[in-house]
C-alpha cells in the first residue's frame, strides 16, 4: 500500500484517538497549586507559555509539576516591571546561582512539593535566555502575550492564499522567545551585566523589526520554510484545541483585551486555525511514523506534504490535520516500544477488537482507549472505528522477526 493510501486509512484511528486526548477525561490538567489557579487568563498563558520554554529533554511531570507553580509565582510579580534591570532582579530573585557553568536552579517562595520547597533547573541556559528575553519584551506590551499579537495584527492578516493568520501568529510567538539565541548564558548572577545588555538590544531590534513592514515579511518567509520547531507548536496548539483546559483560558485573555480580531479567527475559522498547525514532532511521533511508513515520514515537514497532497485531490476533509499525530506522544510509549503488535489497531491480524465492549459498553469506560494510549473515556460504541470496521494491514510489526 502507497504511502498516500496508508495515511488515508491510519488517519480515522489517529483522529478518533486524538479525539479521546483532547476530551475532558484525557485531558485538560492544569498547572498545580493556589498561585497558579488565582492567577487572571493572561498571566496563565505566560505561566504556560514559560514552562514550554523549557519542556527539552526533560520528564512532562518535572516541567509542570515543578516548574509551573515556580514560574506562577514569577508571573504573579512580574507586573509592573519595566527596564532590563527590573527583569533581572524580579529573575534573580526566584533564582540561586549553582556555581561557574551551571545553570541556575528557580526556587519556589511560597509552594512546597511533597513537603520540601519546590526548585527547578532547567535543562539548558539558552532556557534562561529565552525566559528573560520573554518577559523584557513584553514588558512593552503590559506583559500580555494576547496585545503583543494583538498590536501586530495588520501583520498576521495580511496572509495570502497559501499563507494562513495561524503561521503569522506563531511566527510572532517565535519572534519574541526562540530567535537569534545563543549558548552561553547560564546564570542571572554571575552574568548579570552580559543578560541586560542581550535584553536591551534585542528588545529594540524586536521594536524595530516589528515597526518595518519589508523586513518583518522578509523574515517570516525565511522562517517559514523551517517553521517545525516542537516547543513552539505544542504551546500555540494548547490555546487553540478543542478540549484543551488553555483553549479556554486563552479565549478568555482574548476577550478582556478586546482582541476582537483574532477572536473572531478562533470562533468562526477554527478549521482552518487546526488544519495550519503543525505537528509538534519528537521521539515518539518518529518512532510512530516510521513503523506505521516505513521511513517515508520523518519529519512533520514531510506529513504536511503528504497531507496537502491529499486534501488537494479531495481524499481528506478538514476534518482531519497533521497535528492529531501528536496523539503518538501516548500510543507509541505503550505500544510500539513494547512490540505489541498482537493489540495493534493499524493490523489486520490484530486481537484488539477482542477487548471491545461495543453496544454493551454504555456508561462504561472504553478499554480499548485505555489499552492503546491510558485514556479513560466513556465507551461510545456509535463512533468506535475499531468496533465499526476492519483493521486494515498498514503495520509492519514492531515484534521479533527470523529471518
Amino acid at each position: 500500500m502507497e504511502t498516500l493510501e496508508k495515511l488515508k486509512t491510519a488517519w480515522t484511528i489517529v483522529k478518533w484517538l486524538d479525539g479521546k486526548r483532547w476530551s475532558s477525561g484525557a485531558s485538560g490538567s492544569t498547572i498545580p497549586g493556589q498561585v497558579f489557579a488565582c492567577l487572571d487568563a493572561r498571566s496563565q498563558i505566560l505561566t504556560h507559555w514559560l514552562c514550554y520554554i523549557t519542556d527539552q529533554q526533560r520528564p512532562y511531570q518535572d516541567v509542570w509539576v515543578l516548574g509551573g507553580p515556580i514560574f506562577a509565582e514569577v508571573v504573579q510579580q512580574y507586573k509592573g516591571t519595566s527596564g532590563a534591570q527590573d527583569t533581572l532582579d524580579l529573575l534573580r530573585a526566584f533564582t540561586e546561582s549553582c556555581g561557574a557553568g551551571s545553570v541556575d536552579t528557580f526556587q519556589s517562595k511560597y509552594q512546597v512539593f511533597p513537603g520540601q520547597k519546590i526548585t527547578y533547573t532547567p535543562r539548558y541556559g539558552s532556557h534562561l535566555l529565552s525566559i528573560a528575553r520573554t518577559l523584557h519584551t513584553l514588558a512593552g506590551f503590559d506583559g500580555n502575550i494576547v496585545r503583543y499579537l494583538s498590536n501586530n495584527a495588520s501583520f498576521i492578516f495580511a496572509s495570502s492564499q497559501d499563507d494562513s493568520p495561524t503561521r503569522r501568529m506563531v511566527f510572532l510567538l517565535y519572534l519574541l522567545s526562540y530567535d537569534d539565541i545563543h549558548t552561553g548564558m547560564t546564570s542571572f548572577h554571575s552574568q548579570r551585566e552580559k543578560f541586560a545588555k542581550d535584553l536591551q538590544g534585542r528588545r529594540t531590534n524586536i521594536e524595530k523589526l516589528l515597526q518595518t513592514k519589508g523586513e518583518l515579511e522578509s523574515k517570516y518567509f525565511q522562517w517559514l520554510r523551517h517553521r517545525f520547531h516542537k516547543r513552539l507548536w505544542a504551546a500555540f496548539r494548547d490555546y487553540v484545541k478543542p478540549g484543551s483546559y488553555y483553549a479556554h483560558v486563552f479565549l478568555q485573555a482574548l476577550k478582556e483585551a478586546e482582541v476582537n480580531s483574532i477572536l473572531h479567527l478562533l470562533q468562526q475559522e477554527r478549521k482552518q486555525v487546526l488544519c495550519s498547525l503543525e505537528l509538534p514532532g519528537d521521539t515518539w511521533n518518529l518512532t510512530f511514523n516510521q513503523m506505521l511508513f516505513q521511513n517515508t515520514i520523518n519529519h512533520p515537514s514531510e506529513l504536511r506534504h503528504y497531507y496537502n497532497r491529499l486534501r488537494a485531490d479531495g481524499r481528506l476533509s478538514d476534518e482531519f490535520y497533521p497535528e492529531q499525530f501528536d496523539v503518538s506522544f501516548d500510543f507509541a510509549p505503550r505500544m510500539c516500544d513494547r512490540g505489541e503488535e498482537s493489540i495493534c489497531p493499524f493490523k489486520n491480524s490484530s486481537k484488539l477488537k477482542m477487548y471491545c465492549i461495543g453496544n454493551s459498553g454504555k456508561g462504561k469506560l472504553c478499554p480499548v482507549t485505555r489499552i492503546l494510549c491510558g485514556y479513560e473515556n466513556e465507551c461510545l460504541s456509535f463512533e468506535c472505528p475499531i468496533l465499526a470496521g476492519t483493521m486494515e494491514n498498514i503495520c509492519s510489526g514492531c515484534g521479533f522477526q527470523t529471518s
